[in-house]
């Protein structure tokens, strides 16, 4: 490969690889595809994704090199085919897409659907229309949707979906796969911090339920006029069925491996980018607990009654406690095969859990904890 178009390159997984990418291949030519935003030009964003993470990569003094070597295309993939006769496009052979509406949520009318669906439908029109050599996709482990048992990385099984997400970013690796382009598909599953320290650059999914439960901590203990890092009672109910099987995957895994594997001659298959040692639903009921040193917030399959704050949670939280519930087992094999039968280099056991937990708040809530 010389020269690559790149979507989502400001997201969370776009900008790790993208500087990844940059520092195993200098010589690679990335074009980005990204929208501007108000007042900020699409050249703006991306700078800006570049630099922190280049920072989170702990290289700061790279970010210069990196802003300056990618060239930005202002557009979206709604209006991607007005491009293919953009001089700026020319000479590129790869596709790494990676822009996604990940809205776990409802979707009444469509958006998330049409972004990722026909999104993905309009990229592989222009790989055709531009005879691109290799197509790249970030997929999702969770196209799995409501299957329990062993997800096979080259291949759908699922029959029903819990949102719109999983079945539009479903049916967009389908056409993938129909395409006749030679792809290579990632599924990364739960993107968490850092083993190391804990950190992640942009926290989502999962830490939206550490964001409202410090949330909740701190307006509790301004009631009580207690110190938000004091020990307290906060009874609140969480309505999962419990699982020995959630995914979480650090954030510099997902890099590190997207990144060798898109650098390896692309094959036709699939990668779940999960990781094989998944956690419970117990062991982060029972990290978060001890970490914001509360009593009483327990998952359980149904619960009955709910309080008012318990409806709040439900409010805030329903379209993300599915996946404290999954039964799906993602099969690594592929990801083994590419680096030659090797085991996962990371397991994640209940003291990791610790160290992502209270990473996130001593980073984003340090009054909570000690």
């Amino acid at each position: 490969m010389s020269k690559i178009l790149m979507t989502g390159i400001t997201g969370l997984v776009g900008s790790a690889f993208a500087t990844a990418l940059l520092q195993a291949a200098p010589n690679v030519k990335l074009v980005a595809l990204s929208r501007g935003r108000g007042t900020r030009s699409a050249a703006d964003r991306v700078a800006e994704a570049l630099r922190e993470q280049c920072a989170f990569d702990g290289a700061p003094g790279r970010a210069d090199a990196v802003v300056n070597s990618i060239q930005v295309i202002d557009g979206d993939i709604a209006e991607i085919s007005h491009f293919s006769k953009d001089p700026r496009l020319a000479g590129v052979d790869t596709i790494f897409h990676c822009a996604a509406d990940v809205n776990l949520g409802k979707d009444p009318d469509g958006k998330t659907f049409e972004n990722n669906y026909q999104g993905t439908k309009n990229v592989l029109a222009l790989a055709h229309e531009m005879r691109i050599k290799a197509f790249h996709y970030v997929s999702t482990a969770y196209v799995a949707g409501k299957l329990k048992g062993t997800a096979p990385e080259d291949g759908l099984l699922a029959e029903d979906f819990y949102n719109s997400y999983e079945k539009s970013k479903f049916l967009a690796e389908t056409i993938v796969r129909e395409s006749g382009i030679p792809f290579a598909i990632y599924r990364p599953s739960i993107v968490v911090g850092r083993l190391c320290d804990g950190r992640i650059r942009k926290p989502l999914a999962f830490y939206r339920l550490l964001d409202f439960l410090g949330r909740f901590k701190s307006h509790r203990c301004s009631k009580l006029g207690l110190k938000s890092s004091s020990a307290i009672e906060m009874p609140l109910r969480l309505e999962a069925m419990p699982s020995e099987h959630v995914y979480f995957v650090p954030v510099d895994y997902v890099q590190d491996t997207i990144t060798k594997i898109f650098l390896m001659p692309v094959c036709n298959r699939t990668y779940h980018i999960t990781g094989d040692s998944p956690v419970s639903t117990k062991a982060i009921e029972e990290v978060v607990t001890d970490v914001l040193k509360v009593t009483g917030v327990k998952v359980q399959a149904v619960v009955d009654n709910p309080s008012m704050d318990e409806k709040l949670v439900h409010r805030f939280l329903g379209d993300l406690l599915p996946y404290f519930s999954s039964q799906a087992v993602f099969d690594v094999k592929n990801v083994r095969e590419a680096f030659n039968n090797a085991k996962i280099p990371w397991t994640m056991d209940i003291n990791d859990l610790k160290v992502l937990v209270r990473g996130y708040y001593k980073e984003s809530f340090p009054e909570l904890v000690d």
